[in-house]
């Protein structure tokens, strides 16, 4: 666990010792305030478990929950996907993708164990430091996961992922809007990662993609399937 801080109030001002460690995180509102590129660059740490501050402190986003009522609806053609009955602003949290923690020994021998078109909810999420070594940690939502499972990808996501550390080392995946979400727009995100479809589609020589049915007007036509995202370092 992180060293907490001793603000004692409510909620922590911009002086605070763990706002200041890298910037502020969320302004008053809970918008997002560094934006999915900048998050690549600068660690998110909300306050934790020994901070002195209370649960509204506007430090405290992703481990908060959902502020946004979510439906879980049969779309047309993807199987399940997941909603907000209320419009969502541009930059503000609408879930985590969280389930099992892996090791990648264990996302290796559960791949090989998928049959051709079985449901693949693991998240490989691929951190690079600064001294050019990763971390690579993988989430799998198959056997316990949270709504998240029902997010669907699209080639044009209105959704953006970033990593946020609460108690310990371990990241959290937390989605945020990427712009202004309608109420009953479907939410979406890229399943391409950092990878672009080109690097993902050449790496894949099994034939394991399914067709994808996003139906932007980006659509990439097939979904993404590469087994070496598995890999450090890659």
């Amino acid at each position: 666990m992180y060293e907490g801080c001793d603000c004692g109030m409510a909620s922590c001002n911009p002086q605070c010792p763990c706002i200041l460690r890298y910037g502020a995180n969320y302004d008053n509102a809970g918008h997002f305030l560094k934006g999915p590129s900048i998050a690549d660059s600068q660690p998110v740490f909300e306050c934790n478990a020994s901070c002195k501050c209370g649960p509204e402190c506007v430090n405290r986003v992703v481990q908060n929950g959902p502020q946004f009522p979510l439906e879980v609806f049969a779309t047309r053609r993807k199987g399940y996907g997941l909603r907000s009955s209320v419009p969502v602003p541009k930059d503000r949290f609408v879930c985590e993708y969280a389930g099992e923690v892996l090791t990648l020994e264990e996302v290796k021998k559960r791949t090989r164990e998928m049959k051709l078109h079985d449901l693949n909810y693991i998240m490989v999420v691929r951190e690079s430091l600064a001294n050019g070594n990763v971390i690579t940690t993988p989430i799998d939502l198959t056997h316990i996961g949270n709504v998240g499972r029902f997010i669907n990808h699209s080639c044009q996501p209105n959704l953006y992922l970033i990593t946020v550390r609460v108690d310990n080392d371990i990241p959290r995946v937390a989605m945020f809007a990427g712009r202004n979400i309608d109420a009953g727009e479907e939410l979406a995100y890229s399943y391409w990662g950092d990878h672009t479809p080109q690097q993902a589609a050449a790496s894949d020589d099994k034939g394991r993609r399914s067709k994808c049915f996003c139906e932007s007007k980006t659509c990439q036509g097939l979904l993404p399937c590469s087994e070496d995202l598995y890999e450090p370092g890659t």
